[in-house]
């Protein structure tokens, strides 16, 4: 996505500055499954380790026990299971959703719902947390079958196809729409609009995340939360940079700021 690209010249760029060498190694699914490290990974000569989007809790504790500094960008869902030795950066997954979820019921709109699933990682979690709590804190019923949080049964990782088919069979089953859509990130909201496409639905706003690219060209645009990929990547170099440089200091986790952006999906 166009937020990783930035994020990791930007990250480039800053260990560059620093002296250190910046290589990017892919985890395939072999590798996660056998909890192992990618071939072309050298152990003994890594100073750290920066995990982008790594989301699966068992890969990632065996990461955190290489005794190697360790920074996950975004990470899998620790609520369930006990927090994970190592630092971590997020975009903000709450501000903005609350103000959103605020500013659409100053315009009237009550029937309020969220698409994404919701254990896919630990922002897809906070950003439907919040949704949930923005809905209990303006006084508005958040009713369940609004959450569309699931995905397609017995699929280790589906396609976009797959979700779409999860998504029609959801929205389909529905007896009424809500009035608006919060959605996990924008390529939910691309899936959705497909399948709203195909369903003949056209009256539900929805809003996305991440300010995606293709936001903007889209049609309607999108509103969504812009995050500020260059504020992570600054961030994300002086956490790891500071934990190379003092093992010992206690795990910390930072939230970078985002930015809300109303356009055409909510009548903008």
């Amino acid at each position: 996505t166009g937020f990783l690209s930035a994020l990791l010249d930007c990250l480039q760029g800053e260990f560059s500055r620093l002296g250190y060498a910046f290589t990017i190694h892919r985890v395939c699914r072999e590798d996660v499954e056998a909890l192992r490290l990618p071939l072309s990974f050298d152990r003994d000569k890594a100073a750290g380790i920066i995990c982008i989007e790594v989301l699966d809790y068992d890969y990632c504790s065996m990461l955190c026990g290489l005794q190697i500094p360790l920074l996950f960008v975004d990470s899998p869902v620790t609520a369930m299971r006990g927090p994970l030795k190592a630092d971590f950066i997020f975009p903000d997954n709450q501000s903005n959703t609350y103000v959103f979820i605020r500013e659409m019921a100053r315009r009237g709109k009550t029937r309020i719902g969220f698409i994404g699933e919701y254990l896919h990682c630990q922002s897809f979690f906070e950003r439907y947390m919040s949704y949930r709590n923005a809905m209990y804190l303006v006084g508005l019923p958040c009713r369940e079958e609004y959450c569309i949080i699931g995905n397609k049964e017995g699929v280790a990782a589906p396609t976009s196809e797959e979700y779409q088919e999860y998504l029609e069979e959801s929205l389909s089953k529905l007896k009424s729409l809500p009035e608006v859509f919060v959605c996990a990130n924008d390529y939910v909201v691309f899936d959705t609009l497909k399948v709203f496409k195909k369903l003949g639905i056209s009256v539900v706003w929805l809003c996305g995340f991440d300010d995606a690219m293709e936001a903007q060209i889209i049609t309607p645009s999108l509103t969504t939360v812009h995050i500020h990929s260059h504020i992570m990547g600054h961030s994300a170099a002086y956490l790891m940079v500071s934990r190379i440089r003092e093992p010992k200091l206690q795990y910390r986790m930072i939230y970078g700021q985002t930015s809300l952006i109303y356009r055409e999906s909510t009548g903008d």
